[in-house]
């Protein structure tokens, strides 16, 4: 992965050399200006200090293009409620195969592994997962959800990649296997949806009602399931006609 945080360090260094580089030049308006670049760099890093206070982050080893994190292998740049605190323009990533939330330093560009229950929630690349204490009653384990719909009919995803190894022709492969488990909330239940009858079951009480929504929207709802949950939940929470 590309260090953002890096090239802003490099960036600061740069403008405190401006002074040396440029000895003709108005050396009191260099000065008022890597003074504030300091103190705009120093405010920002003060400001996020405390989502540093985490593990170090163990980077997995590719053999091949294959990577755990959600989306790309990359920095996102995104938004949490960490701790109480709301951060914005976080350089994070999403390990999706150890459900962890890791975040870049800003100084020295190491990898911070945010302390799991101190995440209210995290957003990136349009996405907002938010952290679910899971028990007996509600029928879910605790972890971070992708909130897909946020009506009175929540519907959630959970995101997973199980590392899976193979040998082919005297050589070990290594794949991450995707997996999306869906679930809509109801009267503090999460209950586990996967084809188109358990959703209807979920929703029996307006039965006909979203299997017709359904069927009129066009969606195929093996080809895209997230999409056609979404919008049974929205038609159900919807005011009827």
């Amino acid at each position: 992965m590309t260090h953002p945080g890096r090239s802003v360090c490099m960036l600061f260094a740069l403008l405190c050399s401006i002074p040396s580089v440029a000895q003709k030049a108005d050396t009191a308006f260099i000065s008022a200006s890597a003074g504030r670049a300091q103190q705009l760099y120093t405010n920002a890093f003060q400001g996020q200090a405390r989502l540093f206070n985490g593990t170090e982050y163990r980077l997995y080893q590719s053999r091949n293009d294959e990577f755990p994190l959600y989306l790309r292998d990359d920095w996102t740049n995104g938004a949490v409620l960490y701790d109480g605190e709301h951060y914005d323009n976080v350089s994070l990533v999403y390990d999706i195969s150890t459900d962890k939330v890791v975040v870049e330093h800003m100084l020295n560009g190491a990898e911070i592994q945010l302390i799991a229950e101190k995440v209210s929630w995290f957003s990136m690349s349009g996405h907002t997962f938010v952290r679910i204490d899971g028990d007996k009653t509600n029928g879910v384990k605790s972890g971070f959800y992708d909130l897909l719909y946020d009506g009175p009919s929540k519907v959630y995803a959970k995101r997973e990649k199980m590392l899976q190894e193979s040998i082919e022709s005297q050589v070990i492969v290594s794949r991450f296997e995707e997996k999306n488990h869906l679930y809509i909330l109801r009267n503090g239940v999460f209950v586990p949806v996967k084809k188109k009858s358990s959703v209807l079951k979920v929703f029996s009480d307006r039965k006909s009602d979203v299997k017709s929504a359904l069927n009129k929207s066009k969606i195929r709802f093996r080809k895209d399931r997230e999409k056609a949950i979404v919008l049974a939940a929205t038609f159900y929470d919807s005011p009827k006609n």
